[in-house]
């Protein structure tokens, strides 16, 4: 078996089309997806591989890096090997927020890393999560417009930023 470890790299434009960072992925192989279940090694492995293979100013050519991590990376404090001046820690939409994860959250916060929260819906228990947010991702594919616009409404403001993540053509950014 081939231990040879991708890491892949997804633009995230702003309102000009300029990239603003970069979501970084790990890839099991050439074939430009993940092919294990294990979101805890998925973590693990981007934050390996950008710092010791490929290195971060590689990947991201001194922008942002938005690195999805899981609740075990969270809470074992894993995300702390990345530098919090370039790296946004992306916590996945599979953690509940429960007292551990939001006291995590905290310390995250208070060591100066970015939080963005990965494919936003407002969920019934997560406003505390939220508070600590400064970047909400909304997935433009599974949100309609509706949905979208609420979460503009009620979310946008100068302490946190919105991003729409699978945005695909032209129109799409266009309807955005």
């Amino acid at each position: 078996m081939d231990d040879t470890l991708f890491a892949a790299r997804q633009p995230i434009f702003d309102r000009h089309l300029r990239v603003f960072g970069y979501e970084l992925l790990f890839r099991s192989g050439p074939e430009n997806f993940f092919a294990h279940h294990d979101g805890e090694e998925a973590s693990s492995q981007v934050i390996n591989t950008t710092l010791l293979g490929l290195g971060l100013d590689s990947l991201t050519a001194g922008k942002l890096a938005f690195v999805n991590i899981t609740r075990g990376v969270l809470v074992d404090g894993l995300y702390t090997l990345l530098p919090r001046s370039r790296a946004v820690v992306e916590l996945l939409e599979t953690v509940e927020p429960d007292d551990e994860v939001l006291e995590a959250c905290r310390t995250l916060k208070r060591q100066g890393y970015r939080l963005a929260l990965d494919d936003f819906t407002q969920r019934p228990g997560y406003g505390p999560l939220v508070e600590l947010a400064d970047i909400l991702k909304i997935d433009f594919m599974t949100a309609d417009r509706r949905a979208r616009a609420a979460v503009v409404t009620r979310h946008a403001g100068p302490k946190r930023q919105l991003v729409a993540e699978k945005v695909e053509t032209l129109p799409d950014y266009r309807e955005g």
